[in-house]
Protein backbone atom coordinates (compact mmCIF):
# COMPACT_ATOMS: atom_id res chain seq x y z
CA UNK A 1 0.00 0.00 0.00
CA UNK A 2 2.62 2.24 0.66
CA UNK A 3 4.28 2.06 -2.49
CA UNK A 4 0.73 2.84 -4.49
CA UNK A 5 0.26 5.98 -2.11
CA UNK A 6 4.08 7.22 -2.94
CA UNK A 7 3.06 6.48 -6.66
CA UNK A 8 -0.24 8.12 -6.26
CA UNK A 9 2.16 11.54 -4.01
CA UNK A 10 4.69 11.58 -7.06
CA UNK A 11 1.92 11.86 -9.69
CA UNK A 12 0.12 14.63 -8.08
CA UNK A 13 3.53 16.41 -8.32
CA UNK A 14 3.79 16.07 -11.81
CA UNK A 15 0.10 17.05 -11.96
CA UNK A 16 1.14 20.60 -10.19
CA UNK A 17 4.28 20.86 -11.81
CA UNK A 18 2.56 20.90 -14.97
CA UNK A 19 -0.13 22.99 -13.96
CA UNK A 20 1.99 25.76 -12.50
CA UNK A 21 4.45 26.04 -15.36
CA UNK A 22 4.24 27.38 -18.74
CA UNK A 23 7.51 25.17 -18.99
CA UNK A 24 6.64 21.76 -17.90
CA UNK A 25 3.94 19.97 -20.34
CA UNK A 26 1.80 16.81 -20.28
CA UNK A 27 0.47 15.31 -23.17
CA UNK A 28 0.11 11.93 -22.77
CA UNK A 29 0.05 9.66 -25.73
CA UNK A 30 -3.16 7.59 -26.19
CA UNK A 31 -3.55 4.27 -24.43
CA UNK A 32 -7.44 4.48 -24.85
CA UNK A 33 -10.15 6.02 -26.35
CA UNK A 34 -10.83 8.30 -22.84
CA UNK A 35 -8.89 11.60 -22.42
CA UNK A 36 -9.09 11.65 -19.03
CA UNK A 37 -8.07 7.94 -18.64
CA UNK A 38 -4.87 8.71 -20.67
CA UNK A 39 -3.75 11.13 -18.51
CA UNK A 40 -4.47 9.53 -15.31
CA UNK A 41 -2.35 6.30 -16.71
CA UNK A 42 0.36 8.65 -18.26
CA UNK A 43 0.81 10.20 -14.80
CA UNK A 44 1.14 6.68 -12.94
CA UNK A 45 3.34 5.83 -15.61
CA UNK A 46 5.72 9.20 -15.14
CA UNK A 47 5.95 8.64 -11.49
CA UNK A 48 6.67 5.49 -11.63
CA UNK A 49 9.48 6.24 -13.77
CA UNK A 50 10.43 9.25 -11.67
CA UNK A 51 10.86 6.94 -8.77
CA UNK A 52 12.97 4.41 -10.73
CA UNK A 53 15.03 7.74 -12.01
CA UNK A 54 15.70 9.16 -8.08
CA UNK A 55 16.31 5.60 -6.73
CA UNK A 56 18.87 4.42 -9.56
CA UNK A 57 20.45 7.67 -11.25
CA UNK A 58 19.85 10.12 -8.78
CA UNK A 59 22.65 9.05 -6.37
CA UNK A 60 24.85 8.30 -8.85
CA UNK A 61 24.38 11.82 -10.26
CA UNK A 62 24.51 13.59 -6.62
CA UNK A 63 27.16 11.19 -5.80
CA UNK A 64 29.29 12.63 -8.82
CA UNK A 65 28.71 16.06 -8.27
CA UNK A 66 29.32 16.42 -4.81
CA UNK A 67 32.15 18.65 -4.70
CA UNK A 68 30.08 21.44 -6.83
CA UNK A 69 27.31 20.27 -4.30
CA UNK A 70 29.25 21.30 -1.30
CA UNK A 71 31.20 24.87 -2.77
CA UNK A 72 27.01 25.62 -3.58
CA UNK A 73 26.44 24.85 -0.14
CA UNK A 74 23.66 22.39 -1.40
CA UNK A 75 21.88 24.37 -4.18
CA UNK A 76 23.30 22.39 -6.91
CA UNK A 77 20.68 19.42 -5.91
CA UNK A 78 18.45 21.80 -7.37
CA UNK A 79 20.16 21.42 -10.83
CA UNK A 80 19.98 17.31 -10.28
CA UNK A 81 16.44 17.47 -8.97
CA UNK A 82 15.73 19.26 -12.51
CA UNK A 83 17.69 17.14 -14.65
CA UNK A 84 15.45 14.05 -13.34
CA UNK A 85 12.90 16.03 -14.98
CA UNK A 86 14.75 16.60 -17.83
CA UNK A 87 15.66 12.56 -18.21
CA UNK A 88 12.30 11.64 -17.65
CA UNK A 89 11.72 14.38 -20.83
CA UNK A 90 14.03 12.13 -23.14
CA UNK A 91 11.07 9.20 -22.96
CA UNK A 92 7.58 8.86 -24.95
CA UNK A 93 5.47 9.46 -22.22
CA UNK A 94 4.31 12.68 -23.25
CA UNK A 95 5.75 14.63 -20.55
CA UNK A 96 7.81 17.82 -22.24
CA UNK A 97 10.44 20.26 -19.68
CA UNK A 98 11.12 23.35 -22.24
CA UNK A 99 14.53 24.41 -21.04
CA UNK A 100 16.71 24.08 -17.81
CA UNK A 101 14.91 27.08 -16.15
CA UNK A 102 11.69 25.17 -16.37
CA UNK A 103 13.18 21.80 -15.25
CA UNK A 104 14.81 23.29 -12.11
CA UNK A 105 11.68 25.25 -11.08
CA UNK A 106 9.36 22.14 -12.04
CA UNK A 107 12.06 19.77 -9.62
CA UNK A 108 11.73 22.25 -6.93
CA UNK A 109 7.34 22.20 -7.03
CA UNK A 110 7.71 18.60 -7.39
CA UNK A 111 10.18 18.33 -4.12
CA UNK A 112 7.89 20.48 -2.28
CA UNK A 113 4.45 19.32 -3.58
CA UNK A 114 5.31 15.85 -2.58
CA UNK A 115 6.85 16.93 0.50
CA UNK A 116 4.18 18.14 1.99
CA UNK A 117 1.62 15.41 0.52
CA UNK A 118 4.20 13.22 2.37
CA UNK A 119 3.38 14.75 5.09
CA UNK A 120 -0.50 15.04 5.00
CA UNK A 121 -1.06 11.29 4.23
CA UNK A 122 -0.32 8.92 6.75
CA UNK A 123 2.05 5.81 6.11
Amino acid sequence: MGCLLRIVVTAASLWVADHLLEGIRFDPPQFTADAQTNYLLALAIAAVILGVLNAVVRPTLLLLSMPITCATLGLFVLVVNGFMLVILSWLPLGFRVSDIIAAIVGGLIVAMVSFLLNRIVPG
